[in-house]
């Protein structure tokens, strides 16, 4: 990566997120090790610990965290989501399992860090499962014996992200703006530039970095 307050700064906040929910895939792939596969249950109990430990620590501000389990690796639904919300770390209810899980499989922060066994950064996108608002979400494979059996994950707000990036990225330039893998924008110092912003590659100079396909962009003029 290089050397830029803005890389650097991208690579702490999301770097962090990380390290908050990588500890969870030992103690959740244990589960998934015995002969018998968990229930909802047992996985509600492991995970609602982990995530309410990293929601309500003094400074947090992830808005949710989790553990999605793959389609049929439990003893007792096909779907499951053990995720929890906000400072008081309540539980998300689905209205119907079948119909969150058919959702959530097809989501990119769930499908993609499965097929490249590594973690992936989403967003921004309109998180329709669980905050109605515009998202950054990093999740991580769990896996056991070579098995695929779920994601762990943190949510972040993108307005939490303009607050805390903001700054890095306005010491660089009034317009620069980090971009995710995909070249949309996640945060920018010009205001005029929404979430979500898709630059082409000819937008202006790029600093890559070597984290997450993330990149910052200065637009030319």
């Amino acid at each position: 990566m290089q050397n830029n307050p803005a890389t650097q700064a991208a690579e702490s906040y999301f770097g962090a997120m990380i390290d908050a929910v990588q500890p969870w895939v030992p103690r959740i792939a244990q589960l998934f090790s015995a002969p018998i596969p968990p229930t909802r249950r047992e996985v509600d109990a492991e995970v609602e610990e982990l995530a309410a430990a990293v929601l309500t620590r003094e400074g947090s501000q992830l808005v949710g965290a989790g553990f999605v389990a793959a389609p049929g690796v439990l003893q007792d639904a096909r779907w499951h989501m053990a995720w929890w919300q906000g400072a008081k770390a309540e539980r998300l209810l689905s209205d119907g399992e079948d119909a969150a899980g058919e959702a959530y499989a097809r989501r990119e922060w769930f499908v993609r860090p499965l097929e490249h066994g590594v973690a992936h950064l989403t967003g921004p996108y309109v998180d329709f499962l669980c905050t109605d608002e515009y998202t950054v979400t990093v999740t991580m494979p769990v896996v056991v014996a070579g098995r695929n059996v779920g994601v762990v994950g943190a949510d972040v707000l993108a307005a939490t992200l303009e607050r805390g990036l903001g700054a890095s990225l306005r010491d660089i330039a009034p317009s620069a703006a980090l971009l995710n893998s995909h070249g949309r924008v996640i945060v920018s110092a010009d205001p005029l530039v929404a979430a979500g912003t898709l630059m082409s590659e000819e937008a202006g100079s790029r600093i890559q970095a070597e984290f997450l396909g993330l990149s910052v962009v200065i637009p030319a003029g």
